[in-house]
């Protein structure tokens, strides 16, 4: 299930980035990123519709709220992780996504993004 999708990546760590990104490759998925700002993710969502999104809350530009944001527009689904706790969270986009605390394990990761994909197609 759900082999060969593609998974935006927002995480500002390098090896975080790098462990998401060889998780998400191992499972078949196809991987946008791994970008550390808002402004990347944003410009990669002018020329690409991931099928959904890995967004960190914290990243080098501040918090991914723009980024939820624009997804949320598009209908992508996504999955924050995050090492703060969700009220943190001022962005109503944010504040309604499933929330992953870090540190996360592999199935964890692929279990939130399995779910957010099979919760935004329309059922039959």
């Amino acid at each position: 299930m759900s082999k060969g999708l593609l998974v935006l990546v927002l995480e500002d760590e390098a090896f975080v980035s790098s462990l998401i990104e060889m998780m998400l490759e191992d499972e078949g998925w196809s991987v946008g990123g791994p970008f550390r700002t808002n402004r990347l993710a944003l410009e990669y969502l002018e020329q690409a519709r991931p099928d959904v999104a890995l967004i960190d809350f914290n990243i080098a530009d501040g918090t991914s709220g723009a980024t939820a944001h624009r997804l949320s527009e598009l209908g992508i689904p996504f999955v924050v992780v995050s090492g703060f706790p969700k009220s943190m969270a001022k962005n109503d986009e944010l504040r309604a996504a499933q929330w992953l605390d870090k540190p996360f394990s592999e199935i964890q990761v692929l279990e939130s993004l399995h779910e957010a994909v099979a919760g935004a197609r329309p059922t039959a």
